[in-house]
């Protein structure tokens, strides 16, 4: 008997999760942002412009799906390390921060929480907020309280939350490992690897997961496109790929709460063509591969390996011992298609 990982018999749709437009410090207008992924075969763009919830509903028709969400900081009062010699850097390049990816699960839903006023004054300065915006008057603070605090008013009021670009954001360990109630990791911000070469991030994921207070979390990939100058050279390279029977608000969100969906890099990202349990055997199948990984909570690695890079099926036989594990499959330009962790006992037939 078969038990699926990923969805059988569903739509797959490809999305950006993480956008910025001229609602606040992004070139392009939603819908130009619209029409510039949608010709590039994405059916879903999540609209996160800085500290502000709006929807773009009126960008929604029968091809392309408008996702109500933002991006909410929490930054450091203080520079995050000391300087080792008279020098100086600018304050903000110093300071520790939190970006979070917030969705709301409701299109309709425009409520700000874990938000004060003030969160909005560089926006009403700069002309790029209008009207009246409801908020619950909380004051965010870089600390761990106000951090998870931030986290769960999101939640209470019907938002996936995702931690953005960790590095980038000077966050360590102490940071990341003592968040709670975050629906994802973004382990791939396109346009931040572009500039550093540092933001892919599996690892942290993994550190996560074995730390065992985000042991259901999701990983997702975003592009974090500004476009700045017009150019589309951050566009296109961190994707979500979303399993649902049809393109409509409600069940693309459903299905990102329940983990149907899995994430790839590149601007032709791999794919995962069906990934399922059968007779306590991993079996997937996808585009062709170089690599194809699965990775469990300790050091229990297996793979399989074409030189050619045409592997398009693998066979891991489960092991308790994984504990959890992911599928990663990497294709000949280093481009990676990454699920998120599943539970063995969740598939094990004969673990009580």
């Amino acid at each position: 008997m078969k038990k699926f990982l990923l969805p059988d018999g569903v739509n797959w749709y490809r999305a950006n999760m993480h956008c910025h437009t001229t609602v606040s410090d992004g070139f392009y207008s939603p819908k130009d942002v619209k029409e510039a992924y949608k010709k590039m075969g994405y059916s879903i763009v999540a609209y996160t412009d800085h500290e502000i919830i709006q929807e773009h509903n009126e960008l929604t028709d029968d091809t392309f799906l408008a996702i109500t969400s933002s991006e909410f900081s929490i930054t450091d009062g203080k520079p995050s390390f000391d300087f080792p010699y008279d020098g100086y850097m600018d304050a903000w390049k110093a300071r520790k921060t939190i970006h979070l990816g917030v969705y709301s699960k409701d299109k309709n839903n425009l409520f700000h929480p874990a938000t004060a006023n003030s969160a909005f004054d560089w926006w009403r300065s700069q002309g790029k907020l209008q009207g009246d915006v409801k908020c619950d008057g909380y004051e965010r603070v870089y600390t761990t309280e106000s951090i998870n605090e931030t986290i769960k008013r999101l939640n209470e009021n019907g938002f996936l939350v995702s931690l953005n670009h960790p590095n980038w954001s000077l966050n360590d360990m102490n940071d990341y490992l003592n968040m709670e109630g975050l629906w994802s990791l973004e382990i791939l911000n396109y346009a931040t690897e572009r500039i550093s070469g540092a933001e892919y991030c599996p690892y942290i994921y993994d550190h996560m997961i074995r730390n065992g207070k985000n042991i259901n979390l999701f990983c997702n990939m975003g592009d974090d496109n500004h476009n700045r100058g017009g150019s589309f050279d951050h566009s296109f390279g961190g994707s979500t790929i979303i399993g649902a029977k049809e393109l409509e608000y409600d069940q693309v969100m459903t299905a990102l709460e329940k983990g149907e969906f899995y994430c790839a890099s590149g601007k032709n990202p791999p794919s995962i063509n069906a990934l399922y349990v059968e007779d306590n055997v991993v079996k997937i199948d996808c585009s062709p591969a170089t690599d194809i990984f699965m990775t469990g909570m300790g050091r229990n690695y297996r793979f399989v390996s074409s030189e050619s890079g045409e592997a398009t099926h693998a066979e891991f036989p489960l092991d308790k011992q994984d504990i959890m594990f992911r599928l990663t499959v990497r294709d000949r330009y280093g481009n990676n298609a990454h699920t998120h962790y599943y539970k063995v006992c969740d598939y094990w037939e004969d673990i009580k």
